[in-house]
């Protein structure tokens, strides 16, 4: 698995990529832990993709980004918050 670490500026500079796209994001659960589902046009009924949170002291520590690996959303059961 690739991870990349980014802070600060970099974490923008990141979702920037994101920026041209129709994407909903939407706060909730996949197999109990916090995420946020990504919805698209293209997959309006179930997230097309899932963002994991880690969080520690109050602050995101972490996110793994699922945006390339879609067949995880198609296997998962997404509860929205």
């Amino acid at each position: 698995m690739s991870r990349a670490t980014r802070r600060g500026k970099e974490v923008g500079e990141y979702y920037d990529r994101y920026a041209g796209e129709q994407v909903r994001l939407v706060v909730g659960r996949v197999e109990g832990r916090l995420a946020l589902g990504a919805f698209t046009p293209q997959a309006a009924a179930r997230p097309a993709y899932f963002m994991f949170l880690e969080w520690r002291d109050g602050r995101v520590q972490a996110i793994r980004d699922y945006r390339y690996v879609p067949y995880i959303a198609d296997e998962a059961e997404f509860e929205a918050a």
